[in-house]
């Protein structure tokens, strides 16, 4: 009676925990993965949801299921179906165009010959020689986290006091186990000898151990992708660089207008499913051990495509034509190093 006392309060507390998962996936939209799920589930036994597997441990107290590392359990959270985020389209305003054409034709000016421009006010011999185009190239950044609740097997090591020298739990007796100190002076055959002749009357450690424990656990991991539209990742810094001017939301091509320039537009190479799929590749961190996932929940908080400018100035110098590619958000000059991002 008390085994079954015992464990009805551990059912207790694993049923308040499926009514507070129960809440949780309430909450969140039901997705194609969630349907096929509940239709295995149906199928296959080993893959019952949460509420069915505790539902069967009411018919089941005490009994120790097999040790299961198929990762199966009911799945939460829109980041299982890229049809279920919603995704945020932006642009960067570029600094202006007259102010890109200066920087431009200033860059390719020696100092001497700006000192002597500005003494005899004479023009410089580099000109603008065509329509600057302001190409707009995106940016994907992604956040979310993943988490899971799971149960598993494990042994607790209980220590008791000096003077015990007997243990019963749930009506049956326990084994103590003495904890032994490795003495490097005493040779181990003495030691042992030793600590037979004292057995429990000795003053050292005790515990005893608690075998097949299930617990119901939780582990949560969070992430952030950045990557540029040709797929290369982007690290904080160089998000930084190039969005550090407020972004403003758009809905359509024809909002990426700029006076007095060309406008042309990149289109992503990678796929919002491709940058999703990556995304669940680098967050997802299953449990090492685990009898059995309960939960399995993927949320993305975050999902922006971020138009950045581009300003290709055409300029000639002489009889020397040549393009000068400045950071449209800073108006700074262009560096490999950038321009390799969108390579």
């Amino acid at each position: 009676m008390e085994s079954e006392d015992s464990f009805s309060e551990i059912i207790a507390g694993l049923d308040t925990i499926r009514h507070e998962l129960e809440e949780r996936i309430q909450a969140a939209e039901p997705t194609k993965d969630d349907e096929n799920d509940s239709k295995k589930s149906k199928e296959e036994p080993d893959s019952m949801a949460l509420e069915e597997y505790l539902s069967s441990r009411l018919h089941q107290i005490g009994e120790i299921a097999n040790e299961v590392k198929d990762v199966k359990g009911l799945r939460t959270g829109n980041g299982w179906d890229a049809a279920q985020v919603i995704e945020y389209v932006c642009k960067i305003d570029p600094v202006p165009i007259k102010r890109a054409v200066d920087i431009a034709i200033s860059s390719n000016r020696r100092f001497i010959e700006k000192i002597v421009d500005s003494l005899l006010h004479r023009k410089s011999e580099i000109k603008l020689v065509g329509t600057p185009t302001v190409e707009f190239v995106p940016i994907w950044k992604v956040k979310g986290f993943h988490e899971c609740y799971y149960l598993r097997t494990d042994a607790y090591k209980i220590k008791v006091n000096q003077d015990v020298v007997g243990v019963e739990v749930e009506g049956k007796s326990r084994d103590l186990i003495l904890e032994r100190k490795h003495r490097s002076l005493v040779p181990s055959v003495i030691s042992e000898r030793f600590q037979r002749l004292g057995a429990f009357l000795s003053n050292e450690s005790k515990y005893f151990v608690v075998n097949d424990v299930t617990e119901l656990a939780h582990r949560r991991s969070d992430g952030e992708l950045i990557v540029s539209g040709s797929g290369k990742k982007l690290s904080s810094d160089d998000e930084l660089a190039l969005t550090s001017w407020r972004s403003k939301r758009i809905f359509d091509h024809n909002e990426l207008k700029v006076k007095s320039a060309r406008i042309q537009v990149r289109e992503s190479a990678i796929s919002k499913e491709t940058l999703l799929e990556t995304f669940r590749d680098q967050v997802i961190r299953m449990p090492e051990r685990f009898k059995q996932i309960l939960n399995n929940r993927l949320q993305i908080t975050e999902l922006k495509r971020v138009y950045v400018p581009l300003i290709r100035i055409p300029i000639q110098k002489g009889l020397v034509p040549r393009e000068v590619i400045l950071n449209g958000t800073s108006g700074e000059l262009a560096d490999s190093s950038l321009l390799d991002l969108f390579e």
